[in-house]
Protein backbone atom coordinates (compact mmCIF):
# COMPACT_ATOMS: atom_id res chain seq x y z
CA UNK A 1 0.00 0.00 0.00
CA UNK A 2 2.85 1.97 0.73
CA UNK A 3 4.56 1.76 -2.30
CA UNK A 4 1.22 2.49 -4.16
CA UNK A 5 0.84 5.61 -2.16
CA UNK A 6 4.64 6.63 -4.09
CA UNK A 7 3.13 6.06 -7.78
CA UNK A 8 0.06 8.25 -6.61
CA UNK A 9 2.68 10.92 -5.33
CA UNK A 10 4.63 11.00 -8.53
CA UNK A 11 0.96 10.89 -10.42
CA UNK A 12 -0.34 13.93 -9.09
CA UNK A 13 3.39 15.86 -9.02
CA UNK A 14 2.94 15.35 -12.76
CA UNK A 15 -0.62 16.46 -12.94
CA UNK A 16 0.17 19.47 -10.73
CA UNK A 17 3.48 20.48 -12.87
CA UNK A 18 0.75 20.19 -15.77
CA UNK A 19 -1.52 22.34 -14.05
CA UNK A 20 0.58 24.95 -13.35
CA UNK A 21 1.47 25.49 -17.09
CA UNK A 22 4.23 23.12 -17.26
CA UNK A 23 4.74 21.23 -20.39
CA UNK A 24 3.89 17.60 -20.65
CA UNK A 25 7.45 16.65 -21.43
CA UNK A 26 9.33 18.10 -18.70
CA UNK A 27 6.61 17.04 -16.37
CA UNK A 28 6.60 13.51 -17.23
CA UNK A 29 10.21 14.30 -16.87
CA UNK A 30 10.05 15.49 -13.63
CA UNK A 31 8.07 12.55 -12.72
CA UNK A 32 10.56 9.98 -13.26
CA UNK A 33 13.39 11.86 -11.71
CA UNK A 34 10.81 11.87 -8.25
CA UNK A 35 9.72 8.37 -8.99
CA UNK A 36 13.68 7.20 -8.77
CA UNK A 37 14.10 8.90 -5.61
CA UNK A 38 11.27 7.81 -4.00
CA UNK A 39 12.00 4.15 -4.80
CA UNK A 40 15.89 4.61 -4.05
CA UNK A 41 17.34 4.53 -7.16
CA UNK A 42 21.01 6.00 -6.52
CA UNK A 43 21.50 9.34 -8.63
CA UNK A 44 24.03 8.18 -10.47
CA UNK A 45 22.14 4.81 -11.60
CA UNK A 46 19.51 7.27 -12.44
CA UNK A 47 21.42 9.20 -14.80
CA UNK A 48 23.18 6.44 -16.53
CA UNK A 49 19.75 4.58 -17.59
CA UNK A 50 18.24 8.26 -18.40
CA UNK A 51 21.42 8.00 -21.04
CA UNK A 52 20.46 4.84 -21.89
CA UNK A 53 17.13 5.28 -22.29
CA UNK A 54 18.10 8.30 -25.25
CA UNK A 55 19.97 6.24 -27.34
CA UNK A 56 18.18 2.99 -27.50
CA UNK A 57 16.81 2.33 -31.09
CA UNK A 58 12.85 2.14 -29.54
CA UNK A 59 13.53 5.91 -28.14
CA UNK A 60 15.59 7.36 -31.40
CA UNK A 61 12.80 5.14 -34.18
CA UNK A 62 9.91 6.43 -32.13
CA UNK A 63 10.97 10.35 -32.37
CA UNK A 64 12.04 10.03 -36.30
CA UNK A 65 8.46 8.42 -36.66
CA UNK A 66 6.86 11.34 -34.48
CA UNK A 67 8.96 13.94 -36.70
CA UNK A 68 7.98 12.12 -40.02
CA UNK A 69 3.96 12.72 -39.05
CA UNK A 70 4.59 16.14 -37.98
CA UNK A 71 6.44 17.06 -41.51
CA UNK A 72 3.96 14.93 -43.39
CA UNK A 73 0.86 17.20 -41.60
CA UNK A 74 2.39 20.33 -43.24
CA UNK A 75 2.83 18.74 -46.59
CA UNK A 76 -0.64 17.69 -46.76
CA UNK A 77 -1.35 21.49 -46.02
CA UNK A 78 0.95 22.84 -48.75
CA UNK A 79 -0.98 20.44 -51.52
CA UNK A 80 -4.16 21.35 -49.83
CA UNK A 81 -4.66 18.30 -49.91
CA UNK A 82 -7.91 18.03 -46.82
CA UNK A 83 -9.27 21.43 -48.91
CA UNK A 84 -9.68 19.38 -51.95
CA UNK A 85 -11.22 16.52 -50.30
CA UNK A 86 -13.56 18.72 -47.92
CA UNK A 87 -15.17 20.04 -51.54
CA UNK A 88 -15.49 16.69 -53.26
CA UNK A 89 -17.13 15.06 -50.02
CA UNK A 90 -19.73 18.10 -49.71
CA UNK A 91 -20.63 18.26 -53.69
CA UNK A 92 -21.07 14.23 -53.25
CA UNK A 93 -23.03 14.17 -50.28
CA UNK A 94 -26.60 13.66 -50.63
CA UNK A 95 -27.52 13.16 -46.81
CA UNK A 96 -27.25 15.85 -43.91
CA UNK A 97 -26.32 13.76 -41.64
CA UNK A 98 -23.69 11.62 -43.46
CA UNK A 99 -22.11 15.09 -44.64
CA UNK A 100 -21.84 16.30 -40.99
CA UNK A 101 -20.39 13.07 -39.71
CA UNK A 102 -17.41 12.62 -42.75
CA UNK A 103 -16.48 16.42 -42.59
CA UNK A 104 -14.48 16.26 -39.38
CA UNK A 105 -14.01 12.23 -39.92
CA UNK A 106 -11.90 13.31 -42.83
CA UNK A 107 -9.89 15.89 -41.08
CA UNK A 108 -9.26 13.55 -38.58
CA UNK A 109 -7.23 11.56 -41.06
CA UNK A 110 -4.32 14.56 -40.13
CA UNK A 111 -3.47 14.63 -36.80
CA UNK A 112 -2.89 18.17 -35.26
CA UNK A 113 -3.50 20.18 -32.42
CA UNK A 114 -7.42 21.53 -32.36
CA UNK A 115 -7.73 19.91 -35.35
CA UNK A 116 -11.43 19.91 -35.03
CA UNK A 117 -11.30 23.51 -35.81
CA UNK A 118 -10.56 22.87 -39.61
CA UNK A 119 -13.62 21.42 -39.92
CA UNK A 120 -15.65 23.34 -37.89
CA UNK A 121 -16.28 26.19 -40.69
CA UNK A 122 -17.20 23.47 -42.63
CA UNK A 123 -19.83 21.93 -40.36
CA UNK A 124 -21.37 25.58 -38.97
CA UNK A 125 -22.06 26.31 -42.96
CA UNK A 126 -23.95 23.11 -43.18
CA UNK A 127 -25.42 23.47 -39.53
CA UNK A 128 -27.08 26.72 -40.15
CA UNK A 129 -28.92 25.91 -43.25
CA UNK A 130 -30.05 22.86 -41.10
CA UNK A 131 -30.96 25.24 -37.95
CA UNK A 132 -29.08 23.19 -35.98
CA UNK A 133 -28.29 23.99 -32.50
CA UNK A 134 -24.79 25.16 -31.35
CA UNK A 135 -24.46 22.08 -29.23
CA UNK A 136 -25.03 19.32 -31.93
CA UNK A 137 -23.08 21.27 -34.37
CA UNK A 138 -20.01 21.54 -31.23
CA UNK A 139 -20.40 17.76 -30.46
CA UNK A 140 -20.97 16.36 -34.16
CA UNK A 141 -17.98 18.08 -35.02
CA UNK A 142 -15.61 16.92 -32.14
CA UNK A 143 -16.24 13.43 -31.75
CA UNK A 144 -16.37 12.61 -35.68
CA UNK A 145 -12.84 14.19 -35.59
CA UNK A 146 -11.87 11.79 -33.02
CA UNK A 147 -13.34 8.06 -34.14
CA UNK A 148 -9.54 7.31 -36.21
CA UNK A 149 -7.82 7.91 -33.16
CA UNK A 150 -7.69 4.05 -32.17
CA UNK A 151 -7.00 2.67 -35.46
CA UNK A 152 -4.91 5.30 -37.68
CA UNK A 153 -1.57 4.78 -37.57
CA UNK A 154 -0.39 8.48 -38.05
CA UNK A 155 -1.59 9.06 -34.49
CA UNK A 156 1.10 9.55 -31.83
CA UNK A 157 -0.99 7.59 -29.25
CA UNK A 158 -0.91 4.12 -31.36
CA UNK A 159 2.73 4.79 -32.39
CA UNK A 160 3.43 5.13 -28.54
CA UNK A 161 1.30 2.48 -26.93
CA UNK A 162 3.36 0.23 -30.27
CA UNK A 163 6.77 1.21 -29.04
CA UNK A 164 6.22 1.48 -25.11
CA UNK A 165 4.66 -2.61 -25.43
CA UNK A 166 7.08 -3.34 -27.98
CA UNK A 167 4.84 -4.37 -30.87
CA UNK A 168 3.50 -3.51 -34.14
CA UNK A 169 1.44 -0.57 -35.13
CA UNK A 170 -0.70 -3.09 -37.45
CA UNK A 171 -1.17 -5.21 -33.52
CA UNK A 172 -2.38 -2.07 -32.07
CA UNK A 173 -5.45 -1.36 -35.04
CA UNK A 174 -6.07 -4.55 -35.23
CA UNK A 175 -6.50 -4.79 -31.43
CA UNK A 176 -8.52 -1.48 -31.46
CA UNK A 177 -10.97 -1.38 -34.20
CA UNK A 178 -13.73 -2.48 -32.00
CA UNK A 179 -13.23 0.70 -30.08
CA UNK A 180 -13.65 3.19 -33.22
CA UNK A 181 -16.95 0.74 -34.22
CA UNK A 182 -17.96 1.65 -30.18
CA UNK A 183 -17.32 5.24 -30.80
CA UNK A 184 -18.80 5.81 -34.31
CA UNK A 185 -22.25 3.58 -32.59
CA UNK A 186 -21.58 6.65 -29.31
CA UNK A 187 -21.85 9.16 -31.73
CA UNK A 188 -24.78 8.26 -33.52
CA UNK A 189 -26.79 6.93 -31.00
CA UNK A 190 -26.77 10.11 -28.50
CA UNK A 191 -25.68 12.93 -31.09
CA UNK A 192 -26.22 12.66 -34.72
CA UNK A 193 -30.24 11.16 -33.62
CA UNK A 194 -30.81 14.67 -32.47
CA UNK A 195 -29.91 15.93 -36.18
CA UNK A 196 -33.87 16.30 -37.87
CA UNK A 197 -33.50 16.97 -41.21
CA UNK A 198 -31.84 14.41 -43.63
CA UNK A 199 -32.18 16.32 -47.01
CA UNK A 200 -30.36 17.26 -49.75
CA UNK A 201 -27.34 19.42 -48.38
CA UNK A 202 -27.89 21.78 -51.83
CA UNK A 203 -27.74 21.80 -55.27
CA UNK A 204 -24.78 19.39 -56.90
CA UNK A 205 -21.76 21.69 -57.95
CA UNK A 206 -19.83 19.34 -60.96
CA UNK A 207 -20.39 16.04 -62.06
CA UNK A 208 -20.30 13.14 -59.84
CA UNK A 209 -16.75 11.75 -61.52
CA UNK A 210 -15.72 15.46 -60.94
CA UNK A 211 -16.08 15.29 -57.24
CA UNK A 212 -14.71 11.61 -56.68
CA UNK A 213 -11.71 12.58 -58.43
CA UNK A 214 -11.80 15.69 -56.41
CA UNK A 215 -11.82 13.25 -53.13
CA UNK A 216 -9.49 11.31 -54.37
CA UNK A 217 -6.89 13.55 -54.69
CA UNK A 218 -7.33 15.18 -51.61
CA UNK A 219 -6.82 11.47 -49.97
CA UNK A 220 -4.23 9.87 -52.00
CA UNK A 221 -1.32 10.99 -49.50
CA UNK A 222 -2.78 9.56 -46.63
CA UNK A 223 -3.72 6.37 -48.76
CA UNK A 224 0.22 5.93 -50.03
CA UNK A 225 0.96 5.94 -45.91
CA UNK A 226 -1.39 3.55 -44.70
CA UNK A 227 -1.47 1.29 -47.99
CA UNK A 228 2.19 0.58 -47.48
CA UNK A 229 2.41 0.42 -43.94
CA UNK A 230 -0.80 -1.87 -43.86
CA UNK A 231 -0.94 -3.59 -46.72
CA UNK A 232 3.08 -4.44 -47.59
CA UNK A 233 4.12 -4.05 -44.30
CA UNK A 234 6.90 -1.21 -44.65
CA UNK A 235 8.03 0.69 -41.74
CA UNK A 236 5.85 3.73 -40.87
CA UNK A 237 8.96 6.15 -40.91
CA UNK A 238 9.63 4.74 -44.04
CA UNK A 239 6.27 4.79 -45.77
CA UNK A 240 5.90 8.42 -44.75
CA UNK A 241 9.69 9.24 -46.53
CA UNK A 242 8.85 7.08 -50.04
CA UNK A 243 5.16 8.99 -50.18
CA UNK A 244 6.51 12.60 -49.38
CA UNK A 245 9.47 12.22 -52.08
CA UNK A 246 7.01 10.15 -55.05
CA UNK A 247 4.23 13.07 -54.07
CA UNK A 248 7.09 15.49 -53.46
CA UNK A 249 8.66 14.77 -56.96
CA UNK A 250 5.18 14.46 -59.03
CA UNK A 251 3.84 17.91 -57.71
CA UNK A 252 7.46 19.53 -58.25
CA UNK A 253 7.88 20.82 -54.30
CA UNK A 254 10.90 22.83 -54.31
CA UNK A 255 13.51 22.68 -51.67
CA UNK A 256 13.33 25.80 -50.59
CA UNK A 257 9.99 24.91 -49.58
CA UNK A 258 10.40 21.23 -47.68
CA UNK A 259 13.09 23.80 -45.45
CA UNK A 260 9.76 25.28 -44.35
CA UNK A 261 7.46 22.73 -44.00
CA UNK A 262 10.34 21.31 -41.87
CA UNK A 263 11.16 24.49 -39.62
CA UNK A 264 7.73 24.54 -38.75
CA UNK A 265 6.61 21.16 -38.24
CA UNK A 266 9.42 20.48 -36.02
CA UNK A 267 9.49 21.55 -32.24
CA UNK A 268 11.66 21.55 -29.31
CA UNK A 269 8.80 20.91 -27.14
CA UNK A 270 7.52 17.50 -28.98
CA UNK A 271 11.50 16.44 -29.37
CA UNK A 272 11.30 16.53 -25.02
CA UNK A 273 8.11 14.76 -24.89
CA UNK A 274 9.00 11.71 -26.93
CA UNK A 275 12.26 11.62 -25.07
CA UNK A 276 10.61 12.11 -21.51
CA UNK A 277 8.35 8.82 -22.29
CA UNK A 278 10.76 7.05 -22.92
CA UNK A 279 13.07 8.07 -20.41
CA UNK A 280 9.79 7.54 -18.05
CA UNK A 281 9.53 3.83 -18.79
CA UNK A 282 13.02 3.66 -18.29
CA UNK A 283 13.37 4.41 -14.93
CA UNK A 284 9.84 2.74 -13.61
CA UNK A 285 10.95 -0.46 -14.92
CA UNK A 286 14.90 -0.73 -13.96
CA UNK A 287 13.69 1.51 -9.95
CA UNK A 288 11.20 -1.69 -9.58
CA UNK A 289 8.48 0.66 -9.09
CA UNK A 290 6.81 -1.18 -11.68
CA UNK A 291 6.63 -4.38 -9.83
CA UNK A 292 4.75 -3.01 -7.00
CA UNK A 293 1.52 -1.99 -8.62
CA UNK A 294 0.22 -5.38 -9.14
CA UNK A 295 1.59 -6.54 -5.69
CA UNK A 296 -0.23 -3.36 -3.91
CA UNK A 297 -3.53 -3.68 -6.26
CA UNK A 298 -3.97 -7.58 -5.03
CA UNK A 299 -3.33 -6.75 -1.24
CA UNK A 300 -6.34 -4.20 -1.90
CA UNK A 301 -8.44 -6.74 -3.40
CA UNK A 302 -8.28 -4.64 -6.49
CA UNK A 303 -9.37 -6.16 -9.75
CA UNK A 304 -6.54 -5.65 -12.56
CA UNK A 305 -9.45 -4.48 -14.54
CA UNK A 306 -10.39 -1.70 -12.40
CA UNK A 307 -7.25 -0.57 -12.34
CA UNK A 308 -6.97 -0.96 -16.48
CA UNK A 309 -9.72 1.55 -16.59
CA UNK A 310 -9.28 3.95 -13.72
CA UNK A 311 -5.56 4.61 -14.30
CA UNK A 312 -5.69 5.49 -17.94
CA UNK A 313 -9.04 7.45 -17.37
CA UNK A 314 -8.35 9.55 -14.58
CA UNK A 315 -5.18 10.71 -16.21
CA UNK A 316 -6.68 11.20 -19.63
CA UNK A 317 -9.81 13.45 -18.17
CA UNK A 318 -7.26 15.65 -15.99
CA UNK A 319 -5.14 16.06 -18.56
CA UNK A 320 -6.69 16.01 -21.81
CA UNK A 321 -3.97 14.51 -23.98
CA UNK A 322 -3.74 11.35 -25.67
CA UNK A 323 0.05 11.12 -25.81
CA UNK A 324 -0.88 11.66 -21.26
CA UNK A 325 -2.18 9.06 -20.46
CA UNK A 326 -0.19 6.53 -22.98
CA UNK A 327 3.02 7.76 -21.41
CA UNK A 328 2.06 7.91 -18.00
CA UNK A 329 -0.13 5.40 -16.95
CA UNK A 330 1.05 2.39 -19.30
CA UNK A 331 4.30 2.04 -18.03
CA UNK A 332 2.68 2.28 -14.35
CA UNK A 333 0.34 -0.63 -15.71
CA UNK A 334 3.22 -2.47 -17.48
CA UNK A 335 2.76 -5.93 -15.45
CA UNK A 336 -1.17 -5.69 -16.77
CA UNK A 337 -0.78 -4.69 -19.98
CA UNK A 338 2.34 -7.21 -20.86
CA UNK A 339 2.41 -9.64 -18.34
CA UNK A 340 3.94 -12.38 -20.53
CA UNK A 341 3.62 -11.03 -24.13
CA UNK A 342 1.04 -8.76 -25.03
CA UNK A 343 -2.63 -8.82 -23.48
CA UNK A 344 -4.50 -7.40 -26.52
CA UNK A 345 -7.87 -7.13 -24.51
CA UNK A 346 -6.70 -5.33 -21.74
CA UNK A 347 -4.54 -2.85 -24.05
CA UNK A 348 -7.48 -1.93 -25.92
CA UNK A 349 -9.46 -1.50 -22.79
CA UNK A 350 -6.83 0.94 -21.02
CA UNK A 351 -6.66 2.82 -24.46
CA UNK A 352 -10.43 3.01 -24.43
CA UNK A 353 -10.89 4.28 -20.77
CA UNK A 354 -8.04 6.63 -21.43
CA UNK A 355 -8.95 7.64 -24.84
CA UNK A 356 -13.17 8.65 -23.25
CA UNK A 357 -11.22 10.27 -20.25
CA UNK A 358 -9.97 12.65 -22.95
CA UNK A 359 -12.99 13.14 -24.73
CA UNK A 360 -14.63 13.81 -21.91
CA UNK A 361 -11.44 16.40 -20.56
CA UNK A 362 -12.99 20.20 -20.28
CA UNK A 363 -8.80 20.68 -20.58
CA UNK A 364 -9.22 18.94 -24.25
CA UNK A 365 -7.53 21.79 -26.91
CA UNK A 366 -10.60 20.73 -29.60
CA UNK A 367 -13.36 20.75 -27.09
CA UNK A 368 -12.06 24.15 -25.34
CA UNK A 369 -11.81 25.59 -28.81
CA UNK A 370 -14.77 24.78 -30.49
CA UNK A 371 -16.81 25.19 -27.89
CA UNK A 372 -15.80 28.36 -28.26
CA UNK A 373 -16.60 28.46 -31.91
CA UNK A 374 -19.79 27.08 -31.72
CA UNK A 375 -20.95 29.48 -28.71
CA UNK A 376 -22.16 25.98 -27.02
CA UNK A 377 -23.03 25.30 -23.77
CA UNK A 378 -21.36 23.11 -21.23
CA UNK A 379 -24.17 21.55 -20.23
CA UNK A 380 -25.74 21.21 -23.71
CA UNK A 381 -22.95 19.39 -24.93
CA UNK A 382 -21.65 16.64 -22.26
CA UNK A 383 -25.81 15.67 -21.88
CA UNK A 384 -24.31 14.02 -25.22
CA UNK A 385 -20.80 13.37 -24.69
CA UNK A 386 -21.12 11.59 -21.02
CA UNK A 387 -22.97 8.80 -22.75
CA UNK A 388 -21.62 8.46 -25.59
CA UNK A 389 -17.84 7.86 -23.72
CA UNK A 390 -19.80 5.59 -21.45
CA UNK A 391 -20.56 3.54 -24.74
CA UNK A 392 -16.60 3.29 -24.75
CA UNK A 393 -15.71 2.50 -22.14
CA UNK A 394 -18.62 -0.31 -21.84
CA UNK A 395 -18.06 -1.59 -24.74
CA UNK A 396 -14.33 -2.83 -23.72
CA UNK A 397 -15.48 -4.36 -20.54
CA UNK A 398 -17.98 -6.31 -22.20
CA UNK A 399 -15.32 -7.55 -25.52
CA UNK A 400 -12.34 -8.20 -22.20
CA UNK A 401 -15.36 -10.21 -20.36
CA UNK A 402 -16.17 -12.11 -23.61
CA UNK A 403 -12.49 -12.94 -23.98
CA UNK A 404 -11.73 -10.74 -26.48
CA UNK A 405 -9.89 -10.96 -28.91
CA UNK A 406 -10.59 -14.85 -29.51
CA UNK A 407 -8.02 -15.34 -32.07
CA UNK A 408 -4.28 -14.13 -32.51
CA UNK A 409 -3.45 -10.72 -33.08
CA UNK A 410 -0.98 -9.60 -35.83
Amino acid sequence: MFELAKLLLVFLLILLLIKKKVSLGPSILLGGFFLSLLFRLPILQMFKHAGIALVEWPTIHLLIIVLLILIFGEFLKHLRSLEDLSRGLENLFKSTKLLLMFLPATVGLLPMPAGAMMSAPMVEEVGVRKNLSAEVKMVVNYWFRHILEFVWPLYLGLVLTASLLSISLREVILAQLPLSVAMILGGLFFCVRRIKVDKNVGPPRGSYLENLGLAFKGILPVLLVVGLNLTLRVDIALALCLSMVILGLIRKVEMQRWGKMIRTAITLEIVILILAVMIFKKLITVSGAIETVPNSLADLGVSPIFAVVTVPFAVGLLTGMTSAFVGISYPVLFSFLSPDGVDYGYMMLAYGAGFAGVMLSPVHLCLAVTRSYFEASFSGIYRMLLPAGLVIIVSGLILVLLGYPWGKIG
